[in-house]
């Protein structure tokens, strides 16, 4: 996208970017169970511009293994989305934020069906952080200027190899591209007839890195989209092909 965001350059960025994102945050306050989980997305200061910072997982995760994500894991039992995200994040890479700011309004549903709630925040500068990273979950981390993220995000598609069960377990729990009048039933049939779909995805700065897809990528949109939606950005459409 070409877009001119010159602003996210200017010294008072944060202050600029904190405002623009709040009002569309919420708290969830409700506590969670551990079929739950939650993750801390860090806006820090890198050479001083805005970055978001990413964790690349270890490969002998049982789940997720070498992919990009942001700092997070499964809740305890009664934990808040807020509260198991810092500890998660201190737990990973050994930083606490400096601002948390709130959560994406809605949980992005995964593969598992599991709720993952994103809590947004601020960790400093990136220079100051001293991380001591989780030798079994953490890689390694990077950062990527904001700027570069709102002019990089291309469609990439995905077979769907979700089973017709799964659809309708879905279905009670994520939006879809329907019209909220059709029913659940008709909904289901729909979209278990997918075959095919397109979902964000952002390049990685290391070459030897996967991209920044899934869950982590449409959070991503996600904000970009909240910060950005007055400069043109546009949050990815999800776009399916049905048989």
């Amino acid at each position: 996208m070409n877009l001119n965001v010159s602003w996210i350059r200017s010294r008072n960025a944060l202050s600029l970017l904190r405002e623009r994102l709040t009002p569309k945050l919420v708290e969830h306050k409700q506590k969670l169970s551990r079929s739950s989980s939650a993750v801390f997305v860090p806006f820090c200061h890198r050479e001083d511009q805005l970055n978001l910072l990413f964790t690349k997982r270890t490969e002998t995760l049982n789940s997720h293994s070498g992919q990009i994500s942001f700092p997070g894991g499964r809740c305890e039992e009664g934990e808040t989305a807020r509260e198991t995200s810092i500890r998660e994040m201190e737990e990973e890479i050994g930083v606490s934020p400096s601002q948390v700011w709130g959560n994406l309004s809605r949980p992005v549903v995964s593969l598992k069906l599991q709720n993952v709630y994103a809590c947004v925040g601020y960790i400093g500068h990136f220079e100051d952080l001293r991380m001591k990273l989780s030798p079994t979950e953490v890689s390694h981390v990077f950062t990527v200027p904001v700027e570069d993220l709102v002019h990089s995000r291309f469609e990439k598609t995905y077979q769907n190899q979700r089973s017709r069960r799964q659809w309708e377990m879905l279905a009670d729990r994520v939006d879809s591209e329907f019209d909220d009048q059709q029913d659940r039933a008709e909904n289901i049939r729909r979209i278990s007839q997918i075959t095919e779909y397109t979902m964000p995805v952002f390049p990685s700065p290391i070459d030897t890195d996967p991209d920044i897809w899934g869950m982590t990528a449409v959070m991503t949109d996600r904000l970009l989209y909240t910060a950005f939606r007055i400069n043109g950005y546009k949050k990815h459409t999800f776009t399916p092909s049905v048989s």
